[in-house]
C-alpha cells in the first residue's frame, strides 16, 4: 500500500542548507562532500549557476548519512551507485556482505587456532574453499625436507614476480600407508603448493576445487607429526569415511610466518578430502 505524503508537508517550503551546514550535520569536511559528488554518489539539490555554490536539502543529508553507513560496511562507490540505480534492490549488496562475513568467519577461525596454547589434536569435518596454487614436486619425508622445499619454491615465486595470495602454503603427500595403521619407509612424492591470486595466476598454476575434508589440527613443534598421521588414519577408519584424494598438510602457523613465534604455538592442519559425510559421524 502506498502511503501518501502529508498534504501539509511541502518540501519547497523548507530552506536549503549551505555546504558548510551539510558538512557539519554529517560530520564531514566540505572537500569530502565534493568528493561524493565527483564519484557520482551525490547531487546537490541546487547549484547556483553564477557562484557555483552548492545547496542541499533534507533528502541530500539523509542520503549522505546512508552512504556513510554503506561505506562503513565496506561497499565500493560503484556498489552503492548500483543500489540506488536499482531502486533500492539490495540483493547484490547482501551477497557482498555475506561473502565478507564468510571471509571474516574464516579469519576468526584462524585466530582461534593461533590462540590455542595446548599441543593437542582436534578433529572435524569441514569444507575448504577453492584454491589456486603454483605447485612443485619433490621427495623427502622429513620435516626438514618439506621446510627447505617450501622455502626454496616460495623464494622462487617471489623472484618471478608472481602475485601471492595471503593464504598458508600446503604440502600434498602422495602416501596412503597411514590409512592402514602403519608408516612405511617406501619413498613417496610430495608437492609444495603456494597459493596465488586467481586473477593473476600463471598459466601453469593448478586449481584445487572446493571439497569436504576430514581435518585434524595438530599443535606443537612437529615432533608429533607421525603420531598425527596414524591418529587420523585410525579415526578415519572408525568413522567409516572414504578418502577422495591425497592428504594435505597446511602450515597454518609455522616458522615462515614469523621467527618470533614459539615452536609450541605451531599449528599444522592435516586435511584429507573425503566423500560427502554427515558431520554426526564425528560423534561416533
Amino acid at each position: 500500500m502506498d502511503i501518501p505524503m502529508d498534504s501539509t508537508t511541502n518540501e519547497s517550503d523548507y530552506s536549503l542548507f549551505s555546504i558548510r551546514q551539510a558538512a557539519r550535520a554529517c560530520n564531514l569536511s566540505r572537500s569530502s562532500l565534493i568528493r561524493l559528488e565527483d564519484k557520482g554518489l551525490l547531487t546537490p539539490a541546487c547549484t547556483d549557476a553564477k557562484s557555483g555554490y552548492r545547496y542541499y536539502d533534507n533528502n541530500n543529508i539523509s542520503r549522505i548519512l546512508q552512504i556513510q553507513k554503506f561505506q562503513r560496511m565496506g561497499f565500493s562507490p560503484e556498489e552503492i551507485i548500483s543500489y540506488y540505480e536499482g531502486g533500492g534492490k539490495a540483493d547484490e549488496l547482501l551477497a557482498t556482505l555475506e561473502q565478507k562475513l564468510s571471509v571474516l568467519q574464516q579469519q576468526v577461525t584462524e585466530m582461534r587456532l593461533r590462540s590455542h596454547d595446548v599441543p593437542d589434536m582436534s578433529l572435524s569435518i569441514i569444507k575448504i574453499p577453492e584454491t589456486v596454487c603454483c605447485v612443485r614436486k619433490f621427495q623427502g619425508p622429513l620435516i626438514q625436507d618439506k621446510y627447505h622445499a617450501s622455502y626454496d619454491f616460495f623464494h622462487e615465486c617471489v623472484e618471478k614476480g608472481i602475485a601471492l595470495a595471503p593464504e598458508p602454503f600446503f604440502i600434498i603427500d602422495e602416501r596412503t600407508d597411514y590409512l592402514d595403521g602403519k608408516l612405511s619407509s617406501t619413498p613417496f612424492d610430495s608437492y609444495i603448493c603456494i597459493p596465488v591470486l586467481p586473477e593473476q595466476a600463471p598459466k601453469d598454476a593448478l586449481h584445487f576445487s572446493a571439497c569436504t575434508v576430514f581435518s585434524l589440527l595438530c599443535y606443537g613443534n612437529y615432533s608429533n607429526l607421525n603420531e598425527a598421521y596414524l591418529y587420523l588414519g585410525e579415526q578415519l577408519r572408525k568413522r567409516r569415511l572414504t578418502p577422495a584424494g591425497y592428504i594435505r598438510l597446511i602450515a597454518l602457523v609455522a616458522p615462515y610466518v614469523g621467527k618470533e613465534i614459539e615452536p609450541h604455538r605451531y599449528c599444522t592442519q592435516f586435511v584429507l578430502p573425503v566423500e560427502e559425510a554427515d558431520k554426526a559421524s564425528l560423534q561416533e
